[in-house]
């Protein structure tokens, strides 16, 4: 379990340095890099379902984990109160993902047990041209995702974990 742990704990971090130009790009085209916090502010969705994806390949059971503190007391717990954000469970070991947590100033990585107090989960409240966003990005950059894997890990460091058994 210890080298799973590690595992997700290396993929997250690949996966955000591979999302931060596209985290640039993204605010450019709605111009709203001006004022951010950090580059992963108001990318939670889009950033925590690509990383689903990519966990999945490797062999984790992954889905995203929504908060939204409209209703209910959910979301993630910041100094500044509860805000809404996205974040990734992987079930079977248990452990919660975070690559931007960052944008409430917090680590940009989180791996934790997924009793974290700073996390409580909610519903999904993205209106459908999100949660469509969401898909849409995943499906474009996945093939440059799977690209850029296949050129950094020729002997194939990226194989799942049922391989590694």
């Amino acid at each position: 379990m210890d080298e799973d742990v590690a595992q997700l704990e290396r993929i997250a971090r690949e996966v955000r340095a591979f999302l931060e130009p596209h985290w640039a790009e993204w605010h450019r085209k709605t111009g709203s890099l001006k004022g951010l916090r950090s580059l992963s502010q108001g990318t939670c969705g889009r950033s925590s379902r690509f990383l689903v994806e990519v966990l999945r390949e490797a062999g984790f059971d992954a889905r995203p984990a929504f908060g939204c503190p409209m209703g209910c007391d959910c979301g993630f717990c910041a100094p500044q109160g509860t805000r809404g954000h996205i974040w990734v469970v992987v079930r079977d070991l248990p452990r919660i993902v975070d690559i931007t947590a960052d944008q409430f100033g917090d680590a940009p990585v989180i791996v934790t047990g997924t009793d974290d107090p700073r996390y409580h989960e909610g519903h999904d409240r993205a209106e459908p041209e999100w949660i469509e966003d969401r898909e849409r990005v995943t499906r474009r950059l996945l093939p440059l995702w799977r690209a850029r894997v296949e050129q950094t890990a020729p002997d194939g460091a990226m194989r799942q974990r049922e391989e590694r058994a």
